[in-house]
């Protein structure tokens, strides 16, 4: 290629679409966490964010060229997120780890799928947040992406199986449409890119920082009153 070539890409405007859904019912539910239990409306939007977390961290995981710097850069941002995490839960440092943690362990076995059931046991042997829950529900997604029919029974299934634990959980089910709009074509929204940068890096790492940002502001307002 000539210094005069240029390179086209596709930026897919969907996806980020996806992430600002994700992040805004994630902070939805943390506020109903925090401040207002009573309210299980806040809960139940709240279950819309992390499906769609897990899927787009294997969209992530497909189109990364380095699935091991992929996998630090999440870990990188579970130490930053971690103080804030345990200030605002009420917790002690190591006693629960943030969200990053399970993104990371979903991160390796998306890498390499006979890593599931040691991950599985890691997972009810260490306190991560979602825990159990999101590395079953990861693996439910890449089915999804893998054999689509089998993977939508297979997620409305298990989301079946969490009454047995939780009323709220079970919500969801209110992810997987948005899932599949994206999955099937339908909010795949992209334009061409021309030139190195496809997608801006303050935009890439506002997500990663939005969220200890976010716990940073809920845990002063909460010392605050």
């Amino acid at each position: 290629m000539t210094e005069g070539d240029a390179l086209e890409n596709q930026y897919d405007l969907g996806r980020d679409c996806l992430k600002v859904i994700a992040i805004i019912t994630m902070t939805i539910d943390h506020v109903g966490a925090f401040f207002y239990p009573e309210h299980v409306v806040l809960r139940i939007i709240g279950r819309i964010a992390f499906p769609i977390f897990g899927y787009l961290l294997i969209l992530g995981t497909e189109s990364t060229r380095d699935t091991r710097a992929y996998f630090l850069r999440l870990i990188v941002f579970a130490a930053i997120s971690q103080i804030p995490y345990f200030l605002v839960q009420g917790y002690e440092p190591f006693e629960a780890l943030n969200i990053f943690f399970t993104l990371a362990f979903g991160v390796m076995f998306l890498a390499n799928s006979l890593l599931l059931i040691p991950l599985l046991f890691a997972s009810m042997l260490i306190h991560f947040d979602t825990g159990l829950y999101g590395i079953i529900l990861i693996a439910c997604l890449r089915l999804m992406r893998e054999q689509t029919a089998f993977g939508i029974v297979a997620y409305v299934a298990y989301s079946i199986m969490l009454l047995t634990v939780s009323t709220v959980q079970p919500f969801q089910l209110l992810a997987l449409p948005l899932i599949l709009l994206h999955q099937l074509g339908y909010l795949k929204i992209t334009r061409a890119v021309v030139g190195k940068n496809v997608y801006p890096t303050w935009w890439k790492y506002f997500f990663y920082l939005y969220y200890p940002l976010h716990l940073t502001i809920l845990y002063l307002i909460r010392v605050s009153y």
